[in-house]
Protein backbone atom coordinates (compact mmCIF):
# COMPACT_ATOMS: atom_id res chain seq x y z
CA UNK A 1 0.00 0.00 0.00
CA UNK A 2 1.53 3.35 -0.91
CA UNK A 3 2.24 5.72 2.12
CA UNK A 4 -0.41 9.05 2.50
CA UNK A 5 1.86 11.62 0.99
CA UNK A 6 3.17 9.30 -1.69
CA UNK A 7 -0.44 8.88 -2.63
CA UNK A 8 -1.31 12.47 -2.18
CA UNK A 9 1.69 13.20 -4.91
CA UNK A 10 0.23 10.94 -7.39
CA UNK A 11 -2.79 12.64 -7.03
CA UNK A 12 -1.40 16.05 -7.60
CA UNK A 13 1.13 14.34 -10.69
CA UNK A 14 -2.89 13.61 -12.13
CA UNK A 15 -4.50 16.78 -11.83
CA UNK A 16 -1.37 18.55 -13.44
CA UNK A 17 -1.54 16.39 -15.97
CA UNK A 18 -5.16 16.55 -16.69
CA UNK A 19 -5.18 20.70 -16.61
CA UNK A 20 -2.15 20.54 -18.74
CA UNK A 21 -3.78 18.45 -22.07
CA UNK A 22 -6.43 21.13 -22.81
CA UNK A 23 -4.33 23.17 -24.84
CA UNK A 24 -3.16 20.56 -27.08
CA UNK A 25 -6.50 18.74 -27.40
CA UNK A 26 -7.76 22.93 -28.23
CA UNK A 27 -4.88 23.10 -30.75
CA UNK A 28 -6.26 19.21 -32.38
CA UNK A 29 -9.50 20.49 -32.68
CA UNK A 30 -8.44 23.86 -33.82
CA UNK A 31 -6.55 22.23 -36.57
CA UNK A 32 -9.41 19.79 -37.45
CA UNK A 33 -11.53 22.96 -37.87
CA UNK A 34 -9.92 25.19 -40.24
CA UNK A 35 -9.04 21.78 -42.57
CA UNK A 36 -13.16 20.45 -42.42
CA UNK A 37 -13.83 24.57 -42.79
CA UNK A 38 -11.24 24.58 -45.90
CA UNK A 39 -13.14 21.60 -47.32
CA UNK A 40 -16.52 23.00 -46.93
CA UNK A 41 -15.45 26.27 -48.30
CA UNK A 42 -14.23 24.59 -51.73
CA UNK A 43 -17.82 22.35 -51.41
CA UNK A 44 -19.33 26.04 -51.63
CA UNK A 45 -17.06 28.12 -53.44
CA UNK A 46 -15.40 25.86 -55.53
CA UNK A 47 -18.11 24.53 -57.80
CA UNK A 48 -20.10 25.74 -60.50
CA UNK A 49 -22.71 24.28 -62.42
CA UNK A 50 -21.27 23.73 -65.42
CA UNK A 51 -20.95 20.63 -67.32
CA UNK A 52 -17.45 20.19 -66.69
CA UNK A 53 -17.14 20.72 -63.40
CA UNK A 54 -15.66 18.25 -61.02
CA UNK A 55 -16.25 19.91 -57.82
CA UNK A 56 -16.74 17.58 -54.69
CA UNK A 57 -15.45 14.63 -57.34
CA UNK A 58 -12.01 16.67 -56.87
CA UNK A 59 -9.08 14.09 -56.15
CA UNK A 60 -7.66 16.52 -54.33
CA UNK A 61 -10.31 17.78 -52.36
CA UNK A 62 -11.21 14.38 -51.75
CA UNK A 63 -7.59 13.41 -50.34
CA UNK A 64 -7.42 16.44 -47.81
CA UNK A 65 -11.14 15.12 -46.50
CA UNK A 66 -9.30 12.27 -46.27
CA UNK A 67 -6.56 13.28 -44.50
CA UNK A 68 -8.88 15.33 -42.10
CA UNK A 69 -10.69 12.16 -41.13
CA UNK A 70 -7.41 10.46 -40.38
CA UNK A 71 -6.44 13.10 -37.90
CA UNK A 72 -3.85 14.24 -40.24
CA UNK A 73 -4.94 17.79 -40.43
CA UNK A 74 -1.46 19.73 -41.49
CA UNK A 75 -1.45 17.86 -44.41
CA UNK A 76 -5.00 17.86 -45.20
CA UNK A 77 -4.59 21.67 -44.82
CA UNK A 78 -1.93 22.33 -46.95
CA UNK A 79 -3.64 20.35 -49.65
CA UNK A 80 -6.50 22.20 -49.47
CA UNK A 81 -4.82 25.66 -49.06
CA UNK A 82 -3.00 24.64 -52.37
CA UNK A 83 -5.72 23.37 -54.53
CA UNK A 84 -7.20 27.20 -53.21
CA UNK A 85 -4.65 28.84 -54.40
CA UNK A 86 -4.64 27.03 -57.71
CA UNK A 87 -7.96 27.74 -58.44
CA UNK A 88 -7.51 31.49 -57.87
CA UNK A 89 -9.26 31.74 -54.56
CA UNK A 90 -7.41 33.63 -51.74
CA UNK A 91 -7.11 31.68 -49.07
CA UNK A 92 -9.63 32.56 -46.46
CA UNK A 93 -7.95 33.25 -43.06
CA UNK A 94 -11.21 31.95 -41.16
CA UNK A 95 -13.93 30.02 -43.01
CA UNK A 96 -16.98 30.87 -40.34
CA UNK A 97 -20.36 29.60 -41.56
CA UNK A 98 -21.48 29.97 -44.90
CA UNK A 99 -23.71 33.23 -45.11
CA UNK A 100 -27.42 32.90 -45.48
CA UNK A 101 -29.04 34.27 -48.38
CA UNK A 102 -32.60 35.84 -48.24
CA UNK A 103 -33.07 37.26 -51.24
CA UNK A 104 -36.12 39.11 -50.36
CA UNK A 105 -34.53 40.71 -47.31
CA UNK A 106 -31.55 41.49 -49.14
CA UNK A 107 -33.65 43.58 -51.67
CA UNK A 108 -35.38 45.32 -49.17
CA UNK A 109 -32.53 46.51 -47.43
CA UNK A 110 -30.91 47.77 -50.85
CA UNK A 111 -34.08 49.73 -51.12
CA UNK A 112 -34.83 51.53 -47.74
CA UNK A 113 -33.90 54.86 -48.10
CA UNK A 114 -30.94 56.02 -45.51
Amino acid sequence: MLHPSALWMTALAMIALAVAAPPALSADLAAKRRCTDLVAFYDRWGTTRTEHNEGARNTRRIAAAIDCERGDHAAGIAEMEALLVDKEFEVPVDVGQAPMYFPDENVAQALRPR
